[in-house]
């Protein structure tokens, strides 16, 4: 392994997308292919997918299979994951430079495998999640002790916390990254501004949270509700200015809640985009100042 995992044209490809575009780089698509995403293996999501009787019990206790059917499936086989993520994933991941050693941390990442394939790069991995159970209406708990088979099956390395960000207790200025992969849009707008504010404090300087946000085709402004099932869309340039961090990479035109951005234009060039059920992917980069 090179001490540097990333090479720059691939960052600088990742760097000129603001919205999920249609046609995936050739980059992202080797990426996700090497590591099983977004959903695990080709086999394993058409076993899980299929009406055949006694599949969807092997789905339901997914967790409890062995560590070696397990690796078999692949990191992100083991939570449901909207397609949008054939492109968060890897953009997330091929954003920054990343070094081996570099202290990073994911938030609200669940059972996703994201955080594993950085640990397994060599990065100084700390998940945190509450894992609340997300709707009345699912038949399963994801507990720390299926994280903890998880992680020990691809390898142990990720250091995992039970509890909101704001309640674990963690370091100032001790992460060279932070991730954050479709999930501040669906925390209550009172509680995402002290997340936003302890992201801040977490950063080293220089440091950078790298997140993507969803874009609801089916909410204002571009329809005249405010909230779906899922949240709703939340001003971006507030979120930032709340924060105490400075856009390091992001499009105005883009992101909702910059004057530049139009909901019409937008809509107008819907061919362009990656659109999974009523779904867009913003994508941005803030940074620490020293």
């Amino acid at each position: 392994m090179t001490n540097t995992i990333f090479f720059d044209n691939l960052i600088i490809l990742s760097n000129r997308i603001m919205l999920a575009a249609k046609n995936l780089p050739s980059e992202f698509t080797t990426w996700n292919l090497k590591h099983k995403a977004p959903c695990g293996a080709d086999w394993w999501v058409k076993f899980v997918n299929s009406q055949i009787r006694g599949h969807n019990f092997a789905w339901r206790n997914r967790y409890n299979l062995p560590s070696w059917l397990i690796r078999q499936i692949g990191p992100f086989g083991f939570q449901l994951n909207s397609l949008t993520r054939t492109f968060e994933y890897p953009w997330c991941f091929l954003a920054t430079p990343l070094e081996p050693g570099m202290r990073v941390l994911e938030i609200g990442a669940g059972a996703s495998g994201f955080q594993f394939v950085l640990a397994d790069y060599g990065l100084d991995v700390t998940s945190v999640d509450p894992l609340i159970n997300p709707s009345e209406q699912v038949d399963w708990i994801f507990s720390a002790k299926e994280f903890n088979h998880l992680n020990h099956s691809f390898g142990g390395k990720v250091k995992f916390i039970q509890n909101f960000l704001q309640n674990a207790n963690l370091d100032s200025n001790h992460y060279d990254r932070i991730f954050s992969i479709s999930a501040i849009e669906h925390i209550p707008p009172d509680d995402a501004i002290p997340l936003v504010q302890e992201i801040e404090r977490l950063l080293k300087p220089g440091g950078c949270f790298i997140t993507t946000i969803d874009l609801f085709l089916d909410c204002y402004p571009f329809e005249n509700q405010v909230y779906n099932q899922y949240g709703a869309n939340i001003s971006i340039p507030s979120l930032i200015e709340q924060s105490g961090l400075k856009i390091k990479i992001g499009n105005p035109a883009e992101l909702y809640g910059y004057t530049e951005f139009d909901a019409e234009k937008i809509r107008s060039r819907r061919d362009e985009f990656l659109v999974i059920n009523n779904v867009m992917t913003q994508c941005i980069i803030l940074e620490k100042l020293a």
